[in-house]
């Protein structure tokens, strides 16, 4: 793959890991036209998009950071979590059906990115997550079973094809949760999915092959565009717009389906 195409499928890859439309669906799209893959140049992207995530939600990472350091001393008589506390808490629950899927169901996984007919399927289940939000309403606040819910959300995502930001948007939307609570605790959540993910691979990789010049301009094309596409998102869904999504979605679920699987 030359340089060009990286730029490219991190362009594609920063966008889609923000816009609730799948971005693994996307790459599962392009790379079978192509007749590219590689796992590696997969995780150095996503490393791309998770570093836009930091950067955007800078404040709420160090707010998360503060809550963990915060835990072991609320387990003291007489102390309580706060705010902070009780975020890394949920993030902490929200984190855990990604860790135990990702433990039990690697394999299984793996084998899913070779099959388009999964993507198709799993696009039109991230059209109707989507379309579901139309009629949400805000009623609670993110508690532990709102973030175990946005966590089961988030593990279901695995399958390529649906959406991890959509899915857990519309997860937590559906159930009640303020829209500007919904994709900042999504954004949380993401960050351990994607880190984990991300360090197993460089563990296992050569120095020189995740230095490459392909994965570095595939990394820094991923985090341009997926700053833009935070930006884009949080916008769409302050307008009560997300569903908009789902025609994209079904209209390529469909597509993959009739013409690639």
């Amino acid at each position: 793959m030359d340089l060009m195409w990286a730029a490219l499928l991190g362009a594609l890859q920063g966008l889609t890991e923000w816009l609730p439309i799948s971005s693994s669906g996307h790459l599962v799209i392009v790379q079978r036209l192509i007749s590219y893959e590689s796992v590696l140049f997969d995780a150095m992207v996503h490393g791309g998009t998770l570093l836009a995530v930091l950067v955007a939600f800078r404040e709420d990472v160090l707010a998360l950071i503060r809550g963990l350091a915060s835990l072991p001393l609320a387990l003291l008589p007489g102390r309580s979590l706060g705010p902070e506390g009780r975020l890394a808490l949920f993030t902490l629950v929200g984190t855990l059906p990604i860790v135990l899927v990702g433990l039990l169901l690697t394999d299984a996984i793996e084998g899913m990115f070779s099959d388009t007919k999964v993507v198709g399927i799993g696009l039109l289940v991230t059209g109707a997550f989507l379309l579901a939000t139309k009629r949400s309403k805000e009623s609670r606040k993110l508690d532990l079973r709102t973030s175990l819910l946005m966590g089961l959300a988030q593990a279901l995502a695995v399958v390529p094809g649906i959406s991890r930001s959509g899915s857990t948007i519309s997860a937590g939307m559906i159930s009640g949760l303020r829209r500007d609570e919904a994709v900042t605790f999504s954004f949380l959540l993401s960050i351990p999915a994607i880190a984990g993910a991300l360090t197993l691979e460089l563990i296992r990789s050569p120095l020189g092959e995740v230095a490459a010049p392909v994965n570095l301009v595939g990394f820094l094309s991923s985090f341009a565009v997926g700053l833009v596409a935070i930006r884009i998102l949080i916008a769409v869904v302050r307008r009560r717009e997300l569903h908009l999504f789902s025609y994209y979605c079904f209209a390529l679920g469909v597509a993959v389906l009739v013409l690639l699987a």
